[in-house]
């Protein structure tokens, strides 16, 4: 009798275990943001990546319903883009903690919010891509907090705060049509 409950108290616990997993792993899924994503592109892989940014800007802030400014204060706080003129716009960077491309998306977030295995490189240098998970991930960080500010900082950060750089964003009032 006691050899039967030895092997039942672990085994409970095993199932429990796997079960609670479970249900943690389909919450987190259902919580992830699903959006159609069909956007019409007129934008050519050799245009100047300052037009290619702006293109994808305007696309995707407005599929994800985002307010322009704030998209615009994002790219220019992570990667100081000026807008569809700054013509030595540099959109492969990667920042210390590990932050790539136009949007500096962190590999890790990028692969969770979009449900896929993308490549660093790919994140790096695919601008359509970037920005995509940038309004993404932003969209998603908003419904979540309810307000901009807590979304910034939690894009900045990965915790809901407000900095420096949340109020950076929410005041941006840059010129889109900035000349170099």
């Amino acid at each position: 009798m006691k050899k039967s409950n030895a092997f039942l108290i672990p085994f409970i616990s095993f199932i429990l275990g796997c079960t609670l997993t479970t249900l943690y792993v389909v919450w987190q899924d259902s919580n992830k943001p699903k959006y159609d994503i069909s956007i019409n592109k007129n934008v050519e892989d050799n245009d100047p990546s300052c037009l290619r940014m702006y293109h994808y800007i305007e696309l995707y802030a407005d599929s994800f319903d985002i307010p322009k400014q704030y998209a615009y204060g994002i790219a220019n706080a992570e990667t100081g883009y000026r807008g569809p003129l700054h013509w030595k716009y540099n959109h492969k960077q990667t920042s210390p903690a590990g932050a790539v491309g136009p949007m500096q998306i962190m590999p890790s977030t990028a692969r969770w919010i979009n449900g896929d295995k993308v490549s660093v490189e790919r994140l790096r240098s695919d601008i359509d891509y970037n920005v995509m998970t940038s309004m993404k991930l932003l969209r998603y960080l908003y419904d979540k907090n309810n307000d901009w500010l807590l979304a910034f900082g939690e894009y900045n950060t990965g915790r809901p705060c407000i900095n420096k750089y949340a109020n950076k964003v929410y005041n941006y009032e840059g010129s889109q049509h900035h000349f170099d």
